[in-house]
């Protein structure tokens, strides 16, 4: 029998589409339809949107964001190479300084600042002086100039100047379940190529070669041969 007319060969090669085809879509970066430009830095994505007429207020901010894509929100920053790197990359699309908003709210509950997500602020880089506790308020926001890197609070309604930057983690459950799907076809490829070996040695061994080397098919097309030549040497 060739292997290659088998099921395991073409549930193999199936595989290994498949496999191929996973690592592929992993490699082409966030998966979600977007119209923006996403930027990968470790956890999360990232996509910059500079100032467009006047500004932007947090309010429309946090619009565009959501729009954006799924799960994506004002930029929240977690520590310092997360804040040189929105800083950073930001001055090489506008040569110019410039404030970006931060997803930063003013709880008034504990007067103090939390992220959007309600989480903690732990890492924060104000400028000296700041946040002045007289004068903060539930529509105190905050912004990071990119001169400086440092963190100012501004009215969360202020517009002028303003530019917004995005980010969202949702990319990386993407990534995720593709990485699961790249494992459990590795290990399906594994299983069949060693099924394959196991089949070849098979047919190695004696009895194996014998027991599929014996084709009833094959042995009546040699008599039919054998018949057709004895006719004919009689004819002759």
């Amino acid at each position: 029998m060739d292997f290659m007319r088998t099921p395991t060969f073409s549930l193999w090669v199936t595989v290994s589409c498949l496999f191929l085809s996973s690592i592929t879509a992993g490699q082409q970066g966030c998966p979600f339809d977007s119209k923006v430009t996403w930027i990968p830095f470790r956890s999360k994505w990232y996509t910059f949107i500079p100032t467009s007429g006047n500004g932007y207020n947090l309010e429309k901010a946090q619009e565009i964001c959501k729009n954006s894509a799924p799960g994506a929100d004002v930029v929240s920053v977690r520590d310092k190479e997360e804040n040189a790197f929105i800083v950073d990359h930001f001055k090489q699309l506008v040569q110019k300084p410039g404030e970006i908003w931060l997803g930063i709210l003013f709880d008034t509950d504990t007067d103090t600042f939390r992220w959007h997500d309600r989480s903690a602020v732990n890492y924060s880089n104000w400028v000296p002086g700041e946040p002045n506790e007289d004068t903060t308020s539930i529509d105190t926001c905050a912004v990071v100039e990119t001169q400086s890197r440092q963190w100012k609070t501004v009215y969360c309604d202020e517009e002028l100047g303003k530019s917004i930057i995005c980010d969202t983690t949702v990319c990386n459950k993407n990534i995720l379940s593709t990485a699961l799907v790249i494992t459990a076809s590795a290990i399906l490829l594994i299983i069949l190529l060693v099924s394959w070996y196991a089949y070849k040695r098979k047919c190695l061994s004696p009895n194996g070669l014998n027991a599929i080397q014996y084709d009833p098919t094959e042995r009546i097309t040699d008599d039919c041969i054998l018949v057709e030549n004895e006719e004919m040497e009689y004819e002759v």
